[in-house]
């Protein structure tokens, strides 16, 4: 099955739909196929297709808080509020000291404006990881986005801190009087496009390192 891993990152998603749909025409409890069928599924935003798989490994291995999570996101890209965030309670369910799993729920709470629920949720992965620094600085763009400017400041901080990261010594370092004057024309306030919004959110909860893709995103206002 490693070859399916090899055939998802070089993109040939369609491919693996339609080997591992065959496969499982003679071997429907496959349960490593249904994953890299749902996986490539997935990415081609087949979504109700990817759910229906998803739910036929937690049939099957009811204990695995990934599935949750990844059933999940596809509930929340099909636009399915009420079920995402119930596998996403599932999940912490499952896995209640993984940070992972609330910073993840935390995105999806904000996302349906839960904001307190959000925030909560940050708070509790940073009390069991609190060397993340992806979930500080989303901690810190929700407190801004609430008004908490204060709270937010020092949320930036311990992000910038954990990733080693000295602002204020970076922006002494610069000489203003060296630099050219540059004249800006009055920048164009651009919406996120709902496809540019799902490039960046649909490999979100995959790993932890995922997180990062959506910084970007969340300091965004969205539709």
């Amino acid at each position: 099955m490693n070859n399916y891993q090899k055939l998802i990152n070089n993109g040939d998603y369609q491919q693996v739909v339609d080997e591992l749909t065959a496969l499982l025409a003679s071997d429907s409890y496959n349960t490593e196929a249904l994953i890299w069928l749902a996986k490539a599924q997935f990415k081609l935003e087949q979504f109700e297709e990817a759910i229906n798989n998803y739910s036929k490994l937690i049939n099957l291995l009811p204990s695995i808080a990934d599935l949750y999570s990844d059933r999940g996101l596809c509930h929340h890209l099909a636009g399915e509020h009420d079920l995402a965030l119930n596998d996403f309670d599932k999940a912490v369910e499952l896995e209640p000291e993984n940070a992972y799993r609330y910073s993840c729920r935390a995105f999806v709470k904000d996302y349906y404006k839960d904001y307190q629920g959000a925030l909560k949720d940050y708070n509790k992965a940073i009390e069991i990881d609190p060397s993340d620094a992806i979930t500080h600085n989303n901690k810190g763009v929700l407190e801004e986005k609430l008004g908490f400017a204060d709270q937010a400041q020092q949320s930036f901080k311990a992000s910038n801190h954990i990733q080693g990261i000295d602002l204020e010594k970076e922006l002494a370092n610069i000489n203003s009087s060296e630099l050219p004057a540059i004249t800006l024309s009055k920048p164009e306030i651009r919406k996120l496009s709902f496809y540019s919004y799902l490039s960046i959110i649909k490999s979100v909860f995959t790993t932890k390192k995922g997180l990062k893709e959506f910084i970007g995103y969340l300091t965004t206002k969205k539709k």
